[in-house]
Order: structure tokens, then C-alpha cells, then sequence
């Protein structure tokens, strides 16, 4: 990996909060996040702005469900033109075509609307955020019942519209001279290998793939969410520059793979610690069991073998997951903490 970047422990978040005032939320994403800010994501402002419709603009025959709040594909009559323009648009490579919207993401324009403002960026790195293929197709139905998973051809499409999404906020992103960090976020994953999901390791790896190398190839590095427990050796065989899990429940669960996890490093990639927790448990957590449960984890993997230093080259502190479904009180005390976490770690060696 030729990119310049050591994580260090900074600190970044996965995206949502449950604010309505874009600026307050902006704000407070700066303010905690000094290192690696990102914009975000708003679903309590719009339903545009939920993570499963945020990203669906340009997703030919589209059709707004009667609860208002979802979307499906009418596949009831012929798709070919539609199917027809979008490879068009999307075969000209041309981001501006894919652009979101300051209707779906309101957050996102302000964030460059503040970097536009700052004379000075001590960033280590700027974040941008786009939901996964596999959970964005896993969450929209086909008018005949099947989800866009299933069908190879919507997934097909939804794939290339999530690359193009990706790639369009690298290009904003990067006008500031700073790396780039996009994740596809993909929390369906803790479905993968189950009956919920009955998708190949070989068609998942390369579905991440395809949106991955939409930000490397134009030298920006990537990541993946996922807040449960999954396949996580399946993720590390992908692309993928950094992945991103809930440290603070299935810590355990992620370590069982230290063998995959040291590969992974060996390879170039990142471990994005999701730490501080995104419950109502956020109100009865100190900075010190975080600490302490932090340091459980990297004693681990020098048991292992992997030096304490090149851990904290290789980490970056998060929240578990998104804050969107939190209070506003709860949100902020989770982007205090965690800005707490990445402070006290940087003195870890």
C-alpha cells in the first residue's frame, strides 16, 4: 500500500447521529473526531438520509413503497431501456453522474462546506461512507418478492451504483491533499453463511471488491463495517484496506481469527476497534473499562506475535456502530468517549 497513513489510534465514527440540526451535527463530528473526521449521516432530518434509500438515487425503476419510508424495483414492465441508460451513465466513468444529493445527504455538504473554510487542515485523514452492496440489495425487493440480492442483474446494478457513489465522494474528498478513507458499510453481513443469506463467499468477496477498487484505483483506501459477528475471514480475503467491528460485545468473537487478522495486517490493512458501545450501555461505561478492554485485545495479538507498535500503526478507535437510533445525550456522550479513547491510547505502546 503506497498511501501514506498510520491510524495511531485516531479516531473516526461509522456515520449516523440522531440530530436534526445539520451544523450542531457537523460540529460536533469535528470536534470529536480531530484526526479523522467524517460527515453525517442524518435519518432522523429525512427518511432520505436512511441508510437503505440514502445511497438509491439513480437505481433505475425505482418505486416509492405505501409505507413511504421503502423502496422496491418494478420489474413488472420492460427494464431494458432503463437497465440501458444507467450502464450508459455509468460506462462513462463520469462520478458527477452519481452524485448525492443535498436532499439525501445533507451532512455531506456541510462537511465540505466547513473544509472549504478551514484554512488550516490537521487532518490525518478525511472519511466518506456508502452503504455495502450486499446490505443495500439485501434491504430492496423486486416487485416479484425476490430481493435484489437474488436477482443477478438489479445486483449487478446496484453493485456499480454504489461503486460510483463511492468514487464520487473520494473525488470531493480528496481536493484537500489528505487520504481519503470511503467504508462500505455492511451490517447484513452478520446474515452471511446463514439461511438469511444464501449468497457464495466467492460472489460476496467480489461484489466488496468491485466497490473497493472503485477508491483504491484512484489512491484512496477503504473499509468495511459490520456491528455483529460475521464471516470475518471471508472479509479479510477481500480488498478491503480496513475493517471495522464492535469491539466492545464481540471483541472474543473477532480475536478468534488471529491468525487471518495477522495476514491481514501483513497485507497492509487496518483494524478500525469499535470500542465504545452504541446501546443504552454508553450511559454506564467508563473511559477506563474501555481503556482497559482496549488494551485486553492488543495484549492479545502480542501474545500472537504482532508488536504493540505496529498494532497502533495499524488502529484506528470508532464507536461499535452507528448512533442514529440513540438520544442526542447518549449520541454525544458516545462521540465524547470515543474521542476520550483515541486520546488516552495514543500514549499506548
Amino acid at each position: 500500500m503506497s498511501i501514506n497513513f498510520k491510524g495511531n489510534f485516531s479516531a473516526t465514527a461509522i456515520g449516523s447521529l440522531p440530530h436534526t440540526d445539520v451544523k450542531v451535527a457537523c460540529t460536533l463530528m469535528f470536534k470529536s473526531l480531530p484526526d479523522i473526521p467524517c460527515w453525517p449521516q442524518l435519518p432522523k432530518l429525512s427518511i432520505k438520509e436512511d441508510m437503505c434509500i440514502q445511497y438509491t438515487e439513480g437505481l433505475p425503476c425505482t418505486t416509492i413503497n405505501a409505507d413511504g419510508k421503502t423502496i422496491s424495483i418494478d420489474v413488472s414492465k420492460d427494464t431494458s431501456n432503463a437497465l440501458e441508460v444507467f450502464y450508459n451513465k455509468y460506462l462513462k466513468n463520469d462520478p458527477e453522474q452519481f452524485k448525492m444529493s443535498h436532499d439525501c445527504s445533507a451532512g455531506f455538504y456541510a462537511m465540505i462546506e466547513r473544509l472549504n473554510k478551514s484554512m488550516q487542515k490537521p487532518y490525518r485523514a478525511l472519511k466518506g461512507h456508502v452503504a455495502g452492496p450486499i446490505t443495500l440489495a439485501s434491504s430492496i425487493k423486486l416487485s416479484t418478492g425476490i430481493t435484489a440480492l437474488y436477482s443477478e442483474e438489479f445486483f449487478d446494478v446496484i453493485i456499480k451504483l454504489i461503486s460510483m457513489k463511492a468514487y464520487w465522494q473520494f473525488t470531493k474528498l480528496s481536493q484537500y491533499g489528505l487520504p481519503v478513507i470511503i467504508f462500505a458499510d455492511e451490517p447484513y453481513l452478520t446474515s452471511f453463511g446463514s439461511a438469511f443469506m444464501n449468497i457464495s463467499r466467492e460472489r460476496a468477496i467480489s461484489a466488496l471488491n468491485e466497490v473497493y477498487e472503485a477508491v483504491q484505483s484512484h489512491g484512496g483506501l477503504t473499509g468495511t463495517h459490520c456491528c455483529g459477528n460475521t464471516d470475518w475471514a471471508m472479509l479479510m480475503e477481500s480488498k478491503v484496506d480496513i475493517i471495522s467491528f464492535d469491539a466492545y460485545e464481540f471483541m472474543d468473537k473477532y480475536l478468534m481469527y488471529w491468525r487471518e487478522i495477522k495476514a491481514f495486517l501483513d497485507r497492509g490493512g487496518y483494524l478500525a476497534w469499535g470500542i465504545v458501545p452504541t446501546s443504552q450501555k454508553i450511559m454506564n461505561v467508563s473511559l477506563d473499562d474501555l481503556v482497559k478492554k482496549l488494551e485486553e485485545g492488543i495484549r492479545f495479538l502480542t501474545g500472537k506475535g504482532l508488536t504493540s507498535n505496529f498494532i497502533k500503526e495499524r488502529s484506528i478507535i470508532t464507536p461499535s456502530c452507528g448512533t442514529g437510533t440513540l438520544t442526542i445525550e447518549e449520541a454525544e456522550r458516545v462521540m465524547a468517549l470515543t474521542h476520550e479513547v483515541s486520546t488516552a491510547m495514543k500514549n499506548y505502546m
